[in-house]
């Protein structure tokens, strides 16, 4: 009988652990979309109401995921308290502060940041910002295709892990 719920808790926790990845997987996905379409809104406002850079994220976090809102807001204070900042630089920061609560990889990271700055440029800022929208969109392409590919492979392998554990201890 303890045999048995050894096995079955074994079992489970192998199972948890393969849902655990395929969530990391999607969290990935999700957070990369919303910075696309947070991005986006921040470009389409910047052209339209052309609004200050610290008024811009202000507007575009409210409505928005906690820790994308938290980021905005933080660069916003950070850029009203001095004018001369980097911005690339502040971005980074920002996500690097939430790097547990964040799933993107640094090259994304880098991505994002690039594109917060070229949406800050006066001017003409569209074709250097498109070139960044374009690498964020190979981004969430690639993440899809190894969300598909990885999700299966993290199922399996935790199952087979956890059988072999199981045989191991019998």
């Amino acid at each position: 009988m303890l045999k048995a719920a050894g096995m079955f808790f074994i079992m489970l926790g192998a199972a948890g652990l393969g849902g655990y990845l395929r969530s990391c997987l999607r969290g990935r996905l999700e957070q990369l979309v919303e910075c696309r379409e947070l991005f986006a809104e921040m470009d389409a406002l910047r052209e339209y109401v052309r609004l200050p850079y610290e008024q811009l994220l202000r507007r575009t976090a409210k409505g928005r995921n906690s820790i994308f809102a938290e980021i905005c807001n933080e660069v916003a204070d950070e850029m009203e308290k001095n004018e001369n900042v980097d911005v690339k630089g502040l971005w980074q920061d920002s996500f690097l502060k939430r790097k547990q609560l964040l799933y993107l990889k640094e090259e994304e990271i880098e991505i994002l940041s690039a594109l917060a700055k070229s949406l800050m440029l006066e001017g003409n800022h569209a074709k250097v910002a498109e070139m960044y929208f374009l690498q964020l969109e190979d981004k969430i392409v690639q993440a899809m295709e190894e969300k598909k590919e990885k999700q299966k492979l993290y199922g399996s392998v935790s199952v087979l892990l956890g059988l072999f554990l199981v045989i191991l201890l019998l």
